[in-house]
C-alpha cells in the first residue's frame, strides 16, 4: 500500500476497503531537530563574531564555549536525527499508531482491531495549529463521541483542506 498523502510524519494508505491513517511520530523530533539546529547556527555566527573581534559586548565570552555549545547541540540533533530516520524506515505493518477507516464495515477502529464508532458519527475538520506553530501549520482532526486524533499536519491549507475531503468522501462528515 503506498501513500496517498505524506508529510510531517503523517500518511493516509487507501486500499480497496479501508483506508489507514498513520502517525510515525516524526513530526516532534522535526520540532526539536530544527530549534537546535537555529541554536547551534546562532552559537556559530556568535563564535564567528567574537573570533573576529567584531562585537565588543561579546568579548568575554570564551570562544571555546560558543563552539564548544553549537558542536553539543549538533551532536545532539543528530542522535534525534537518527531516531527520526528509524521511525521514518519503520515497515508500515511496524507502526503501531493510527486509525482504520473500515469501508466495509463503516466503522473507524484502531490497528488493533477495536471499533471507535461507526462512520456515521465520525467528523473531519481542518483546524489551525495555534499552539507548536503559531497558526503555521493545518491539522487534519478525525473526531467521534469518545475521542478525537490528529491525522494528518500540514503547512499546506489546501493540501489539509483535500486530505479532508479525501476523508469526507468515504462517509465522515464535517462537524455540525
Amino acid at each position: 500500500m503506498s501513500p496517498t498523502h505524506r508529510e510531517c510524519g503523517y500518511e493516509i494508505h487507501r486500499s480497496d476497503d479501508e483506508m489507514l491513517l498513520i502517525d510515525r511520530k516524526t513530526w516532534p523530533l522535526g520540532y526539536v531537530m530544527g530549534i537546535l539546529g537555529a541554536v547551534a547556527i546562532v552559537m556559530i555566527a556568535l563564535g564567528v563574531i567574537v573570533a573576529l573581534d567584531a562585537a565588543d559586548g561579546l568579548s568575554g565570552v570564551p570562544l571555546a564555549a560558543l563552539f564548544g555549545l553549537a558542536a553539543a547541540l549538533v551532536v545532539v540533533a543528530g542522535a534525534i536525527w537518527r531516531l527520526y530516520k528509524r521511525r521514518c524506515d519503520l515497515p508500515l505493518s511496524e507502526v503501531a499508531d493510527g486509525l482504520v477507516v473500515d469501508l466495509r464495515a463503516g466503522v473507524l477502529r484502531d490497528r488493533q482491531g477495536d471499533m471507535l464508532s461507526p462512520l456515521d458519527r465520525v467528523c473531519v475538520a481542518v483546524r489551525i495549529d495555534w499552539w507548536w506553530t503559531r497558526t503555521l501549520m493545518r491539522l487534519v482532526v478525525v473526531s467521534w463521541p469518545e475521542g478525537r486524533k490528529i491525522v494528518f499536519r500540514t503547512v499546506n491549507r489546501w493540501r489539509a483542506r483535500e486530505v479532508m475531503q479525501t476523508l469526507q468522501g468515504l462517509g465522515i462528515s464535517k462537524p455540525s
